[in-house]
């Protein structure tokens, strides 16, 4: 048996004793060090503890967002890396072309797919992607990782283009032509006539119309140019000889739109 002197009345008690058998103190071989000694410890050890739980959930939430933003489906949709500005401590910009408009599923995994290929890790990535083939010059969609992954649609779609692409314009009678925008706000122009007035409807892909008025003057090469009677600023379309349409305005030519043909 190990004895040792009690902290309060130093009369030897055994070491293990709850109360000192002299004065009565509680734990009369441990002294106000040791108390603080193994509180401190005991402390350290719960703080250490939590620490490693919170940290694999964060893990865990981290690795669940991005399976949730780009489920595996088994085979990654093909894409070409156009432009890629990285530098080491510098955010990454990165432009990406597209075969094809894609669910938003899809381009989660794809952009996973080009924030993991590089050779430095940025803390910020932020992507652009085009759509082969579209007639908007701005990106079709964004993508960024800040450092979670977000995107925003600019362009149409994948189903409201493929809306547009089956239109039946057939009752457009008198119809000149008509051209497909597939940026913001994507429609079909149907350029008509109606006795001497050009019309254009804008066709959206939720079924909804505007009809604006035009006036019309053949040009020497053959084209047709189409003034709004309304608008006081220098802009117009022009449908050239190839049958494109072009939106000029002050600065010359802001848009040129190839045929759009219709569903048959």
């Amino acid at each position: 048996m190990a004895l040792k002197p009690c902290k309060s009345c130093k009369h030897n008690v055994d070491t293990t004793a709850k109360v000192c058998p002299s004065c009565g103190v509680k734990n009369p071989g441990v002294t106000a060090g040791q108390q603080v000694f193994g509180l401190v410890a005991l402390l350290i050890i719960i703080a250490v503890a939590v620490s490693m739980c919170s940290g694999g959930s964060k893990d865990k939430r981290a690795d669940q967002g991005a399976q949730q933003a780009a489920p595996n489906t088994g085979m990654l949709p093909s894409y070409s890396i156009t432009k890629d500005d990285v530098r080491e401590g510098r955010p990454r910009k990165v432009e990406v072309m597209l075969p094809e408009r894609l669910t938003e599923a899809a381009l989660a995994e794809v952009a996973m797919a080009v924030h993991a290929d590089t050779k430095f890790k940025a803390e910020k990535t932020f992507i652009g992607f085009r759509v082969d083939g579209q007639s908007d010059s701005a990106y079709w969609a964004n993508a960024s990782f800040d450092p979670d992954y977000r995107s925003s649609l600019i362009g149409l779609s994948a189903q409201d283009y493929q809306t547009l692409k089956a239109l039946d314009l057939k009752d457009y009678q008198n119809r000149v032509g008509s051209w497909l925008r597939d940026g913001a706000l994507g429609h079909v122009m149907v350029l008509y006539k109606q006795g001497d007035k050009y019309l254009i409807d804008s066709v959206f892909s939720s079924g909804g119309k505007n009809t604006s008025q035009y006036v019309g003057k053949k040009l020497p090469d053959g084209g047709l140019r189409l003034d709004d009677p309304e608008s006081g600023f220098d802009e117009h379309y022009v449908v050239d000889a190839k049958g494109n349409l072009q939106g000029w305005g002050e600065n010359g030519v802001y848009m040129t739109l190839p045929p759009f043909k219709p569903a048959q």
